[in-house]
């Protein structure tokens, strides 16, 4: 039986994108028929004797960190090995294959001895300096002499910038099976739905800035503000906001009760929510970055100049007073999205492993 290993970095037990993605890999592979293990980092960005001490005091002395030794907010196949707080590589399992799934683990799992797996590095997002990473550290580890995988065509050019070979295209996918059109459509309310995050690189201040603007327009505009951390200022009592929506609220509730995801980052590896809002019905007004360009366009949704505040507030307005536009976007997104599944990914995951084993 082929294993496979997932090298992730430091389990705080909360909803991440980047995680889910590879937690649904596990997953689906299960069901083929692998052997799959994820591994949690402890200080991989810390030299391994500092982390060693750090660990001891943390686990067996005084609990001081924020760390934590179970995943509640997904399901996980009961067969997946988990093993948290890796530091030395006896911790990780020996594997056939083993993937680094972000900037800080690609070093820990290029220092790994051959007998730990055929090493692959799953690139999900450019983990720059925004990412408290030192300027050019994600190139560095671009060039560590691992297959290097890419969710983006963003990130592949990235890549390739950094001195290295055309590195492996795997798009990402959502659950069809959590997130599919429950409400109509037709007939929703003023509604727009915006991510809380407390990252800046998300806009979230930016979003409710753009927001505040369009209710001075829209007297009947309601917002549902939704995230896994607490808002990140005070909010009127037209913002409604969700902590830790569950799959059933997040389609039910929040992008199937919306007419529209504001969706303001500046830097995503690829944009999760976007596709869970198109899948659920809602026009996606959004950034004009990579993270979302590879499958959003002037058809199925509203791309905007970054940080172009007027720009947004205008284009919200637009769909809002426009039934036509806001049902011809939101149709013809949701109808396009339909063709990112774990299916499809994860037979051009097999593909590509098999093409370097």
């Amino acid at each position: 039986m082929t294993k496979i290993t997932f090298v992730l970095p430091t389990n705080y037990n909360k909803p991440m994108g980047g995680f889910k993605i590879v937690y649904q890999y596990a997953n689906w592979l299960i069901e083929q028929g692998f052997k799959v293990s994820i591994c949690y980092c402890y200080g991989s960005n810390e030299s391994k004797s500092y982390a060693a001490i750090k660990r001891l005091v943390d686990t067996r002395i005084i609990k001081f960190s924020r760390r934590e030794t179970k995943v509640t907010w997904f399901a996980l196949n009961k067969s997946i090995e988990l093993v948290y707080n890796c530091i030395f590589s006896q911790e990780f399992p020996d594997s056939d294959i083993i993937f680094a799934t972000s900037a800080r683990t690609a070093p820990v799992v290029s220092s790994l001895p051959k007998e730990k797996g055929r090493k692959f590095y799953f690139i999900q997002g450019y983990e720059s300096i925004g990412f408290g990473n030192k300027e050019g550290f994600a190139e560095e580890t671009y060039n560590l002499g691992m297959t290097n995988i890419v969710i983006s065509n963003e990130l592949r050019q990235k890549v390739l910038s950094s001195g290295v070979e055309v590195p492996e295209y795997l798009p990402n996918f959502y659950n069809h099976n959590e997130f599919y059109l429950e409400n109509p459509i037709e007939k929703r309310k003023n509604i727009v739905c915006l991510l809380n995050h407390v990252q800046e690189t998300k806009r979230t201040k930016l979003g409710l800035e753009i927001l505040r603007e369009v209710k001075k327009t829209i007297p009947d505009l309601e917002v549902q503000l939704f995230g896994a951390y607490d808002p990140v200022e005070k909010l009127e009592d037209w913002i409604h906001f969700t902590k830790n929506a569950n799959t059933e609220k997040l389609r039910k509730d929040i992008y199937g009760e919306s007419k529209i995801y504001l969706l303001p980052s500046i830097l995503e590896g690829w944009v999760l929510t976007g596709m869970e809002a198109m899948a659920s019905g809602a026009a996606v007004v959004a950034s004009r970055i990579g993270g979302i360009m590879d499958y959003a366009n002037q058809e199925n949704s509203i791309l905007v100049t970054p940080d172009d505040k007027e720009t947004f507030i205008t284009e919200i307005i637009n769909i809002l007073q426009n039934e036509e536009k806001q049902l011809k976007i939101a149709k013809r997104g949701n109808e396009d999205i339909k063709q990112y599944s774990i299916e499809k990914s994860g037979k051009q995951l097999l593909q590509i492993i098999n093409s370097k084993v």
